[in-house]
């Protein structure tokens, strides 16, 4: 085991991995509406969040790739994440969101254009794709399973949220559903060449 990336695309991979953490936590603080009440379920998930991200920079620092093929692949996903989280704050900056798993407030309106119109949940793909990017480069099987329950975290959150969206939305979010996906476009339509509304 060693301390620090040993190879110029480890230090790229770090940078980049870095880079996202740093666009993505500067949005949850600016971007995303604070609950009205911290809730113990709200710091907790903080909490876990904060050791689940050592422990992701931790295996990028102290495995380092599985080689350089791999290290390419986990920078396209970190990149990926980054412009898909970009392109959905595009999109949703004139309707206040909460953060994850906080209920209050709900948005005033629905987003359906930018990657919205794809899939219902943007964010939620774009924080997956980060997390999954060191396991994928590095194949460490702690930095796997906190990933996973990282990724599991956001299901369960995103059909929470679906609930919610359906009580307040109605018909509307029925038909917006239809036309979508949850986490992944919808390709069969995609496919068929169909509208995704």
């Amino acid at each position: 085991m060693h301390f620090l990336p040993q190879t110029p695309l480890d230090w790229v991979l770090l940078a980049v991995a870095l880079a996202t953490a740093i666009i993505i936590a500067v949005a949850i603080q600016d971007f995303f509406v604070d609950a009205r009440t911290n809730t113990p379920r709200v710091r907790a998930l903080q909490d876990v969040s904060i050791v689940f991200a050592v422990s992701h920079f931790g295996a990028l620092i102290l495995r380092g790739s599985a080689g350089p093929n791999w290290a390419i692949v986990g920078i396209a996903m970190y990149v990926a994440a980054t412009l898909l989280f970009l392109s959905a704050l595009e999109a949703a900056r004139r309707v206040p969101l909460p953060r994850t798993l906080v209920d209050d407030p709900m948005p005033k309106a629905l987003i359906t254009s930018g990657p919205f119109a794809l899939i219902r949940h943007p964010f939620y793909l774009a924080y997956s794709l980060a997390w999954l990017a060191a396991p994928v480069a590095t194949h460490g099987p702690f930095v796997t399973a906190i990933a996973l329950a990282a990724i599991a975290t956001y299901a369960v959150a995103a059909r929470r949220e679906e609930r919610q969206l359906e009580d307040r939305f109605g018909e509307a979010y029925r038909t917006y559903k239809l036309g979508t996906g949850m986490l992944l476009p919808p390709l069969g339509r995609l496919l068929a060449g169909r509208s995704p509304h």
